[in-house]
């Protein structure tokens, strides 16, 4: 698949679920959020870039300790939810940008802060996204990343990929925390912090927010009910009988700053 034939498909997936990621109690957990706002260095004229904002709820954690907020997305119909969110929360710091993650529309140095939150296994090319970060990042700023990640063990890597994969063709890979430091210090930032976790999710609200039909969501339950012991050991996979009800997918928070 050609990476214009895979943004058109992410397009397609995104817009028909805009809704559900707005509503999505694993998308609105201040958990991550939390974290990544203790992580940025805030001044009165900060102005922040959230990439592939989704429904918007970086954004809008991020807009009341900052001058300004864009949030962009590659999708018309997320964009347009996002905006919508936002607008009911009487915000106005936020404004909203139509980009692609691989080919950004700003200037060079534009932005203090640029965010990206569990967007990214979606991308066709991560290295030329985060060179992008780079390149749109003033001197000194921050760029502040949250994303589901692969383990290092080779076979738990292959089981959550082929597993997302399935659930979502889209899907393009969870990198490892080591390819996430690799890929930042190529585009010339220096990484400042990591940190990996466990995000809880429930099976059926999973496979209901990427409208997984139900031939689909009974293979899943089965590669995960039948997965190794070392499988449910990292992904917390809890069953009743038969039934999958509950995994962790890893999570990266990753901290890299723009040198100047």
């Amino acid at each position: 698949m050609s990476h214009e034939t895979h943004k058109r498909a992410v397009q397609e997936q995104f817009a028909a679920s805009a809704q559900l990621y707005v509503k999505s109690a694993v998308h609105a957990s201040n958990t991550d959020l939390d974290k990544m706002v203790a992580l940025a260095e805030f001044k009165p004229d900060t102005i922040v870039l959230d990439i592939a904002t989704g429904g918007g709820h970086t954004a809008l954690a991020f807009a009341p300790h900052v001058r300004e907020v864009i949030a962009s997305d590659l999708t018309p119909a997320m964009l347009a939810a996002a905006e919508s969110f936002i607008g009911e929360a009487g915000v106005r710091n936020v404004s909203f940008q139509l980009a692609d993650a691989e080919l950004l529309p700003f200037d060079d140095g534009t932005f203090d802060i640029v965010t990206c939150r569990v967007a990214p296994h979606h991308f066709a090319d991560v290295p030329r996204f985060v060179q992008e970060v780079a390149r749109v990042l003033r001197p000194g700023g921050q760029f502040i990343l949250v994303d589901t990640i692969a383990p290092d063990a080779p076979d738990l890597d292959h089981f959550i990929n082929a597993v997302e994969v399935l659930r979502d063709p889209t899907h393009v890979r969870d990198y490892s925390s080591v390819e996430w430091r690799t890929f930042s210090v190529a585009a010339g930032l220096a990484v400042e912090h990591t940190q990996s976790y466990p995000k809880s999710m429930s099976f059926e609200d999973w496979c209901m927010r990427a409208r997984v039909a139900p031939a689909v969501a009974a293979e899943l339950n089965t590669r995960m009910h039948d997965a190794s012991s070392a499988a449910y050991d990292t992904f917390k996979i809890k069953t009743e009988g038969d039934r999958v009800t509950q995994f962790a997918l890893i999570n990266l928070l990753l901290a890299a700053r723009k040198p100047g």
